[in-house]
């Protein structure tokens, strides 16, 4: 007995996919791909952020915690600091006290050679007064010369003088700027001294 073959043969073309069909499919894809790396991006964000405001807490922690050991050793800097400048003040009284213990030395050594008699040495900042006495104006004339070529002594001038006619003597006072070294400008002083003497 033969077999029946059966053949079905469809001439209609096959369907074709429209254009508009494939483009939105495309999109939806790449939408789900877009929305996957921006959630992506946003949870990447955010632990970052997280990780930033822990690190900002504990750098507030540190500067709170070095801001007390600041303030407990504040008192002491401030100690320091007075202990400093009192040292320094120290420092340039004493070299004022070598400079004008051998200013009034210089002042004196001039004057013996003078026959004079010194009744007072002052010295106010940056200014000297010496009083003087003398039995001739030729010896005050002589001191004065004497004082002009000291290097520590400038603007020299004779504030008063006296001729005391009694006693043959003559009483000066005479005055000068007093040219202190460039280290001790900052911190001058007062110092005086009075003292008799017969040349």
């Amino acid at each position: 007995m033969e077999k029946q073959i059966s053949l079905n043969v469809n001439l209609l073309k096959k369907k074709a996919t429209p254009s508009i069909d494939i483009f939105i499919h495309w999109a939806i894809t790449g939408g789900r791909f877009i929305v996957i790396l921006t959630e992506t991006i946003a949870l990447a964000a955010f632990l970052y952020r997280f990780a930033l405001d822990r690190q900002i807490v504990d750098l507030h922690d540190k500067i709170k915690a070095k801001q007390v050991i600041v303030n407990a050793l504040s008192e002491q800097e401030a100690s320091y600091r007075q202990l400093q400048e009192r040292l320094l003040q120290a420092k340039q009284l004493s070299s004022n006290l070598d400079f004008t213990s051998g200013l009034f030395t210089k002042i004196t050594e001039t004057g013996k050679n003078s026959n004079m008699t010194f009744k007072a040495i002052d010295i106010n900042h940056d200014v000297i007064h010496v009083e003087i006495i003398t039995s001739n104006i030729t010896s005050l004339k002589q001191f004065v010369n004497q004082l002009q070529e000291l290097k520590e002594l400038k603007d020299i001038s004779i504030d008063r003088i006296e001729d005391r006619t009694t006693s043959a003597q003559i009483a000066a006072v005479i005055s000068a700027h007093v040219v202190f070294p460039k280290q001790n400008i900052a911190g001058l002083t007062q110092a005086s001294a009075s003292e008799g003497r017969n040349q």
